[in-house]
């Protein structure tokens, strides 16, 4: 994806189909009835082997998060994390970012 910085590298051969069945099942997970103050979930794409970007909008600051993630590590506690207000809002997380489609980064691909 163009725009998304120097970093990104598309998926090697034959891990892209086992990445793409992860990250629908990540999406089946935060499609859910929408509450005015919980983040919403509009969108991901895979950055590379075992990554994937999550993008969030937060109702209450005006701005859309992109959440790296290592595809494999994306359990429950994650998942549950992703939508919570205030752990998307703790800007000592954030990072700059030259992603046109979000306006800060939140790495958790360590979490």
């Amino acid at each position: 994806m163009s725009g998304m910085g120097q970093n990104v590298n598309p998926p090697e051969p034959g891990t892209e189909q086992v990445a793409a069945s992860r990250l629908l099942d990540l999406v089946r997970s935060f499609v859910t009835t929408h509450v005015p103050w919980k983040p919403l979930f509009i969108g991901a794409v895979i950055t590379g082997d075992d990554r994937m970007r999550l993008y969030f909008r937060s109702p209450e600051r005006g701005r859309t998060y992109g959440v790296d993630v290592l595809i494999s590590r994306t359990g429950p506690g994650l998942l549950g994390s992703l939508v919570s207000p205030a752990f998307l809002a703790n800007e000592h997380l954030h990072q700059p970012s030259d992603d046109p489609h979000c306006d800060v980064v939140v790495d958790l691909t360590d979490y």
